[in-house]
């Protein structure tokens, strides 16, 4: 991530950018070291897991992985669609790994910021499906952006989730959201995150696989999963692997 969140700025931001009109914007990529899923839970939270996370998978699951990203980041969007579906086929679904996503904004950080809380307005059932839509959708999203129809993309989205236009604007300028949002993202902040997609494993952040990986692709991930369900990690080849960009 280029940019450092300031809780401050939130309300200005987007209250300006989204409710009263978007200037032009430069796309910055973002950078570090879902998501599919129909369903969330906020309930009580393990050792791993903040009251007011997003999570899917067992709640008793020998491992949290916590991923901080943003649904304006292309490698956070392209992890989503790539990486995601077989950790969640393998180890979500199989109850080995408990998935939380905890959104942390990258340029521009407006309509991140935007973005993020439309999802949380949508409700718990909701929130991971308005998120896969925006990492699905994200090109489109931000073109039109860029030509100045923000305000009609982030309706589009809200209305994706069932939520009306009136309803969009008042979630993007809520206090309570404002101010869960906030303390979302200064978690990710307080544990050293910098850029996205970031990842925590049982309460550890994980920039890379034993192997020297960076801890992305499916199998640097499996390097690190797999010891803590007491199974044997799989041979690596370090010549032919994706890295997450720095």
């Amino acid at each position: 991530m280029t940019d450092s969140f300031t809780p401050d700025s939130l309300r200005r931001s987007v209250l300006t950018a989204l409710v009263g009109g978007v200037a032009a914007i430069s796309l910055i990529a973002c950078g570090g070291g879902d998501t599919s899923s129909t369903t969330a839970a906020k309930g009580d939270p393990s050792q791993f897991e903040l009251a007011n996370d997003y999570g899917i998978g067992a709640e008793d699951a020998p491992v949290t992985l916590v991923e901080y990203a943003s649904v304006t980041c292309p490698h956070c969007s392209n992890w989503s669609k790539t990486v995601y579906p077989d950790l969640k086929k393998k180890y979500i679904d199989t109850g080995k790994v408990r998935y939380i996503f905890r959104p942390f904004p990258t340029p521009p950080q407006d309509l991140a910021d935007a973005g993020h809380m439309i999802a949380m307005c949508s409700g718990d059932d909701k929130f991971l499906t308005n998120i896969k839509y925006q990492f699905e959708n994200q090109e489109q999203i931000l073109n039109m952006a860029r030509a100045g129809d923000a305000r009609k993309a982030y309706v589009g989205i809200a209305k994706n989730s069932g939520l009306s236009e009136d309803e969009f604007a008042e979630c993007i300028t809520n206090p309570d959201i404002q101010k869960e949002y906030q303390a979302i993202v200064q978690s990710g902040i307080d544990a050293g995150v910098t850029g996205t997609p970031a990842f925590i494993v049982n309460g550890e952040y994980t920039k890379k696989a034993p192997s020297g990986d960076a801890f992305y692709t499916l199998e640097s991930i499996e390097e690190v999963i797999l010891p803590l369900l007491g199974e044997s990690a799989p041979a690596t080849d370090s010549a032919e692997t994706e890295e997450a960009p720095e």
